[in-house]
């Protein structure tokens, strides 16, 4: 999981800048009303099909764009699970609206609101960080078996996190510290968002196979 490697990957595929332009295109066209949601599927498909090849240790894990419609069909599944992972978040922030239009508009409402906020934010970013650890182990079971029910074996996965504390940790600090590092790099032409796909693949697909090599050497000890 070295997050250097994360990134160089990336242009040891010759054709890594007409790859990362379509991708490019997926991004902005995700920002277009209703339709979005459709390269938003081909983008979370292409991402799924990423850590597969890291995954399976391929040569050149950035795929093709030869089939976007596989892709958009792999990247529905993804998009469901996205939206049950983080359905306590949109109750929270749906609770936190409906009580702000509620209250009175006054100092003692203001200093009200302010306060539950506060109190839920460390709240929510605790849970965010536990739900992403358990959406990312779901989507390499889903990557590595293309079963969507992966995503929601919550007692398997659960189990896998647990048993593999440190290497799970080491995962979300690498993790972490891309996603800072892409984020700076938003401005610059929306280049953060675009490089997210290839390297939180290239980090899932890697902690997928450490997940795989740790349980093989629980299978060979049993033996």
């Amino acid at each position: 999981m070295d997050l250097v490697q994360a990134f160089a990957y990336i242009r040891r595929d010759r054709h890594c800048l007409k790859k990362l332009g379509e991708i490019a295109l997926f991004v902005v066209l995700c920002f277009v009303p209703v339709i979005g949601l459709i390269p938003l599927c081909v983008l979370l498909g292409y991402l799924a099909e990423i850590i597969h090849n890291v995954l399976n240790e391929y040569p050149r894990p950035l795929p093709e764009w030869d089939h976007v419609g596989e892709d958009v069909g792999k990247g529905v599944h993804v998009l469901l699970a996205l939206a049950v992972y983080h359905l306590p978040l949109f109750v929270v922030a749906a609770f936190l609206y409906s009580f702000r239009s509620s209250i009175s508009v006054s100092v003692f409402g203001g200093i009200t609101y302010v306060g539950i906020v506060s109190a839920l934010l460390p709240l929510l970013f605790v849970y965010l960080l536990f739900a992403w650890t358990l959406f990312t182990i779901g989507f390499i079971r889903y990557a590595d078996s293309w079963d969507s029910g992966e995503f929601y074996r919550l007692g398997m996965i659960l189990s896998t996190m647990q048993s593999n504390a440190a290497l799970t940790l080491q995962w979300l600090i690498r993790a972490l510290a891309a996603s800072i590092a892409l984020a700076l790099l938003l401005p610059v032409i929306l280049l953060g968002a675009v490089l997210f796909v290839p390297v939180y693949g290239y980090l899932a697909g890697a902690y997928g196979r450490r997940l795989r090599a740790v349980r093989m050497s629980h299978r060979q000890v049993a033996y």
